[in-house]
């Protein structure tokens, strides 16, 4: 980590918020400090936005707490949309890449999770599927019976997302044949300990930034970004300043600022506090 020198506080025009181990903690909830601290520096004209592999229905209520008015990055970049449901940038995977995905999925006997734009899909629910996404079942996500009669909307997935919350040994194992199925026409990422994703190539995070500070009429260099986990690297690179919190890992901590305490110990939120509101 390396501190951002002569960083002026009072250039900040944005924070942008990982949501799992950045924003919340163990317990999936914003603190009533962090919301303080933000509505705060909303009024002092500090905006904030999230920046996630979830997708809307898994990102409203967050958004509504924080009355996020601004589009949220979504889907790790690929989605950027208000949470309103208003869409102001969406970039699909080739169609090619989807069939290749479920094809690999199939062939190791995975799961696979198909994110199109505000909706998730599944061929039917599992017990490798409920942790994460159970309590989303017909709120967002939704049983097609077989891929092949989703035919007509699988060149509309933003992301392929295979889960395995029991055995991390079959996701490292899945994504090298993943990557040689798909030939250097997506990209294979590791989200979480659970999670491997498929999503566009040279779509990040810190891409979706890009374009919102773009229509925001600001620089990155007036952004503070947070995050804990590799797919939080590139965002955490390009921002003003970016933050790693709690437990994060290697990659994010090489790519950081700066690292703060946990969001069960408020850590993004204290130092905003000191560095922001003195």
């Amino acid at each position: 980590m390396t501190m951002t020198p002569n960083l002026d506080p009072t250039t900040i025009k944005l924070l942008a918020f990982d949501i799992d181990g950045t924003l919340v903690g163990a317990d999936h909830k914003i603190s009533p400090f962090t919301k303080t601290i933000l509505t705060r520096l909303r009024a002092k004209g500090i905006l904030t936005t999230l920046a996630t592999g979830r997708i809307l229905p898994g990102v409203k209520a967050y958004a509504d707490e924080l009355e996020i008015d601004i589009p949220l990055i979504m889907s790790n970049g690929s989605v950027l949309q208000d949470r309103h449901g208003r869409v102001s940038a969406l970039t699909c995977l080739p169609l090619e890449v989807v069939q290749a995905a479920i094809r690999i999925a199939r062939q190791e006997g995975r799961d696979l999770v198909l994110y199109v734009k505000d909706k998730m899909y599944i061929e039917k629910m599992t017990e490798n599927i409920r942790p994460t996404y159970g309590s989303l079942l017909n709120d967002g996500l939704y049983e097609v019976g077989s891929w092949e009669a989703f035919t007509d909307q699988l060149g509309n997935a933003s992301k392929c997302v295979i889960p395995d919350p029991f055995d991390e040994q079959h996701l490292f194992e899945t994504e090298p044949l993943l990557k040689e199925a798909l030939d250097g026409r997506a990209v294979t990422l590791r989200t979480s300990p659970v999670l491997l994703e498929v999503q566009p190539k040279h779509v990040t995070k810190a891409k979706g930034l890009s374009q919102l500070a773009e229509t925001l009429g600001i620089t990155l260099r007036q952004v503070i970004a947070f995050g804990d986990y590799n797919n939080d690297v590139e965002m955490l690179c390009v921002a003003g300043m970016g933050v790693a919190v709690g437990d994060a890992t290697p990659a994010c901590l090489d790519a950081a600022d700066l690292l703060v305490a946990s969001p069960e110990e408020e850590g993004p939120a204290h130092f905003l506090e000191e560095f922001l509101l003195i």
